[in-house]
């Protein structure tokens, strides 16, 4: 296996996480960092020796606190043939730890956390080999990360289609409710109560002055043996010929309800209750009901899928902004600030909910592009020739390309793709002119030109923030919007953003 890829990534990761990283083979050997420069305690090195065993001889996450400072973390690694070798992550405390520090929430929480991480890292590099075998360096690695993204994006819009909501499972109840012969409908989900929904025929509300207790009641009921059967459904035909159910009503009934369940994961229950004791539940009506029980689970196991999904979208997405900013290092924390402005600015234009949202993303992921820009073009000292602007100048669109598979973010693709076109047409990737150039474009060119002005580049030290201010006003109405530039002139005044640089000199 070919570890460059893996090695070049770690080293890069190891800043931005906290986290030390090592990978051990089926041997016992270090494969990364290089053991020759890699000197350790040797109590330090044997302990973690032991817990890549662990880990390779369980094929399975597990952790361990070394003299009470360490937590080791470790994480099988495999490839389509089985598990090649162990990932290993350590942190040193604050603080020494008691012998019984894995008792310790905060530590338990702390492992649980570096699991998830290590986990979902793991996934990360194993989905990177399966689809390229040799990878030579950051970049190509960074491109394989983003062929896993792509598929995610993929993935979670198919999920969304069927999509768990209120409304969707009231629209449900409903359609029970009319189509079967009950007098009232429900789900129930006892880990996520907000979820309960109850549809009853009008004449109840007189017998129950609280519906959704009554209903509760009749879930608690339900025997212990029934709860861990493999029947999906527990029936009550007559109430009053059972001991349990019959007090709970004064009014005889009919009660039936299945499980919601998914694979190995439970989610509440789906039921009917009926008060015309001259019919019974039928078959027919008991299979539709766990049909449309199984439907339910599949849409919130989809659901849950896609939440997780989107979360990891985000949050790779994040990550790969750090590493174009360690990539290029003279605009670090650029993306944050250009961020900050850009909502300040954002608010200040009245813009609420959905747009507000597509201009976070945007503003933190302009430059999301420049991941595909040689260091050696980023990190000239200086001036570029050509050719060398004209790659530059690639940036919005590559980063328009790399995220466009990605839905959740696709509402802010227009801010980042046209953020370096200018109010007079002469800009880039389109020549838009005006307010033909997105909003959130035309904000993002402003404060993306302020925070270049005002940091240190490669080509030319960084001006004071007075003289960054005056040159923005200075392009007003001819490279940037002049409303905006007003908008943001107000809030510097505002915020007395000028006077850091003041108490910073002083």
């Amino acid at each position: 296996m070919e570890l460059t890829e893996l090695q070049d990534f770690l080293t890069n990761l190891t800043p931005i996480s906290h986290l030390h990283y090592q990978v051990w083979d089926l041997n016992g050997q270090m494969l990364y960092p290089d053991p020759d420069q890699h000197a350790e305690d040797p109590a330090f090195t044997q302990a973690i020796r032991g817990l890549s065993a662990t880990v390779l001889k369980e094929n399975r996450y597990h952790h361990d606190l070394f003299a009470g400072r360490h937590f080791m973390s470790g994480y099988p690694l495999t490839n389509g043939k089985g598990p090649f070798g162990a990932l290993i992550a350590y942190k040193v405390a604050s603080r020494p730890q008691a012998a019984e520090a894995s008792d310790d929430p905060c530590i338990w929480r702390q492992t649980m956390e570096m699991e998830k991480f290590l986990g979902s890292l793991a996934k990360l590099l194993q989905d990177s080999w399966e689809a390229r075998e040799e990878v030579n360096d950051l970049a190509e690695e960074l491109d394989q990360s983003f062929e896993d993204l792509f598929l995610y994006g993929k993935i979670a819009s198919q999920i969304k289609t069927l999509k768990f909501s209120s409304s969707m499972l009231e629209g449900l109840i409903n359609s029970l409710l009319i189509n079967l012969r009950a007098d009232a409908a429900f789900a129930i989900f006892p880990d996520k109560p907000q979820y309960n929904t109850l549809v009853a025929q009008q004449h109840l509300n007189t017998r129950y002055r609280n519906h959704m207790e009554f209903y509760q009641k009749l879930i608690d009921s339900i025997p212990a043996e029934v709860l861990t059967a493999e029947d999906k459904y527990y029936i009550v035909n007559r109430s009053s010929s059972n001991p349990t159910y019959g007090p709970l009503s004064p009014t005889e009934y009919r009660f039936l309800t299945v499980r919601i369940e998914h694979e190995e994961g439970f989610y509440g229950w789906l039921g009917l209750v009926s008060f015309n004791m001259n019919e019974i539940f039928r078959q027919g009506e008991l299979q539709l009901l766990v049909s449309l029980a199984e439907q339910l689970s599949v849409v919130i196991a989809n659901t849950n899928l896609y939440h997780d999904l989107e979360l990891f979208i985000i949050n790779m997405v994040k990550s790969l902004v750090f590493a174009i900013e360690a990539k290029d290092v003279y605009t670090r924390g650029h993306s944050e600030r250009v961020s900050r402005f850009s909502m300040q600015m954002g608010k200040k234009l009245g813009l609420t909910g959905k747009e507000l949202d597509a201009l976070r993303w945007a503003s933190i992921l302009h430059d999301i592009g420049k991941i595909g820009i040689p260091e050696s073009i980023l990190n000239k000292p200086g001036s570029l020739t050509d050719e060398e602007y004209e790659v530059i100048k690639d940036h919005p669109a590559k980063g328009f390309e790399i995220l466009k598979p990605v839905e959740q973010l696709g509402y802010s693709l227009p801010g980042i793709l046209h953020h370096h076109e200018r109010f007079d047409g002469k800009g880039y990737p389109s020549r838009l002119a005006g307010e033909q150039i997105p909003l959130a474009a035309r904000i993002i060119a402003v404060a993306d030109t302020f925070d270049a002005i005002s940091s240190t580049r490669s080509y030319r030290s960084a001006k004071s923030y007075y003289k960054a201010l005056a040159i923005v006003k200075e392009v007003a109405g001819s490279q940037l919007d002049p409303e905006i530039v007003t908008v943001f002139t107000q809030i510097i005044d505002e915020t007395g953003y000028l006077l850091e640089e003041v108490s910073y000199a002083n």
